[in-house]
């Protein structure tokens, strides 16, 4: 978990800041020129998105990118199921991930440093696979332990942006090299404890292996019920997956975020919405203990049903905020903070205990490419949140967040009903309520 925090550390200082350097020196004349290879990334977003003017642009970057990386730990899972191994294709990750950082701080290595890091968290996604290969499929504790797990990757966050964003106001280079130190101490972790991680079952290539037989009839059910679910749940992830997008883009534009005459950077919102995470994986870890003890413990799907519910919550604040302060930065922080705490709530069980159903439900011979896969439902969100934040000034703010809370309440709904009629293939052994 070490590494994960430092992973968490990066990541986020990188996101903190990212479409903010985009919008503000990268993109800028005199900057834009520098970047080798950029017309290739243009045309792509162009393609995409079809983004008018360079704030859209860099909305659609960050889209893009953060789609990718959310995408290819599916390829990365099955990689290392079928090939490399996992702690070898983890240990691969780490290193590319620790070269794209760097490579972030120089203009004209842009585009290579989102190839670098793209590929990074494709490889590193098993990562997450490697917590529940410490737990038998129906250990109780698979369930606390992605918990803890999404606890502790949220602790790096809060320090994260606020490092990163203070550095990067006096040179943008200084913040995400910030990040590079973070993945670097991470990968050093990693690196050095690979002789503690238990053995992996070797893999077999011959007709006889896992990938050469067929699935049994309740295992293809399993695996085509969590695929189908991927889109639901992208639905629920949407307001937030927009906090590194569009959200950092308005909340420049409506919060005033001036306190004892200093000017708190943009980027200190991600380090209070990983402050505001981290209690809310605290309470709800413990809230779920408690219900446990009292009542049936409910199932995994229908937990995630109740989080997406919760989290659609989120955005109406933003909505009332903007509609009581409107001008430009006239918005209370207070009104974020709102939004903060319902959608970590919502978030924070969405992810931890969905990533733990995924990790029980999946098929044996297919647990690490499914684990990875389970994020495969935030690149699907961060594809439309980059399509949203392209038009963050062309449709109005209250449309803008409304459609965000709508996508999650009707992630909710399907959720729910899923929980009712399909809890033979979420909770196969119907040992929950």
């Amino acid at each position: 978990m070490a590494t994960e925090v430092c992973v968490g550390f990066s990541q986020y200082g990188l996101q903190s800041i990212f479409v903010l350097y985009l919008t503000k020196s990268l993109l800028l004349p005199g900057h834009l020129e520098n970047v080798v290879g950029f017309d290739v990334l243009a045309a792509c977003v162009k393609a995409i998105y079809a983004p008018i003017g360079t704030k859209a642009m860099a909305a659609g970057i960050t889209g893009l990118f953060l789609t990718l990386i959310f995408a290819v730990p599916m390829v990365g899972g099955y990689i290392a199921d079928r090939f490399l191994g996992r702690t070898r294709t983890i240990s691969l990750g780490v290193v590319m991930l620790t070269c794209g950082h760097f490579l972030m701080s120089f203009e004209a290595s842009f585009v290579f440093a989102l190839i670098f890091l793209v590929a990074g968290f494709g490889a590193a996604g098993g990562m997450k696979a490697q917590i529940g290969g410490l737990y038998a499929v129906d250990d109780p504790r698979r369930t606390e332990a992605y918990q803890y797990f999404q606890l502790f990757f949220q602790m790096a966050p809060i320090a994260s942006p606020l490092i990163c964003g203070a550095l990067a106001q006096s040179a943008w280079h200084w913040g995400f090299a910030a990040a590079g130190a973070g993945m670097l101490v991470g990968m050093l972790i990693y690196l050095a404890g690979l002789k503690w991680l238990p053995a992996e079952t070797p893999r077999k290539t011959g007709k006889n292996s896992l990938a050469h037989t067929k699935l049994t009839k309740a295992e293809r059910r399993s695996v085509i019920g969590l695929v189908a679910i991927l889109p639901v749940l992208a639905l629920a992830a949407l307001p937030n997956q927009e906090i590194f997008d569009g959200y950092m883009l308005w909340a420049e534009d409506h919060y005033q975020l001036t306190l004892l005459g200093y000017d708190f950077p943009i980027s200190s919102l991600v380090s209070l919405d990983a402050f505001i995470g981290t209690l809310a994986a605290v309470l709800v870890l413990a809230f779920w203990r408690i219900y446990a003890k009292i009542w049936n413990d409910p199932a995994e799907i229908t937990k995630v049903a109740v989080a997406t519910l919760i989290a659609a919550i989120g955005p109406l604040f933003l909505i009332c905020g903007e509609y009581f302060f409107p001008g430009k930065n006239a918005v209370s922080p207070l009104w974020g903070v709102a939004f903060h705490t319902f959608n970590n709530i919502g978030f924070g069980m969405n992810y931890a205990i969905g990533m733990a159903m995924f990790s029980r439900v999946a098929p044996a011979r297919f647990n690490t490419v499914l684990v990875a896969g389970f994020v495969l439902h935030l690149s699907v969100a961060n594809l439309i949140v980059g399509k949203l934040s392209t038009l963050i000034d062309r449709i109005p703010d209250t449309v803008f967040w409304l459609l965000h809370s709508l996508g999650a309440l009707g992630g909710g709904i399907i959720l729910l009903l899923c929980a009712i009629f399909l809890k033979d293939i979420f909770d196969p052994k119907g040992e929950k309520a």
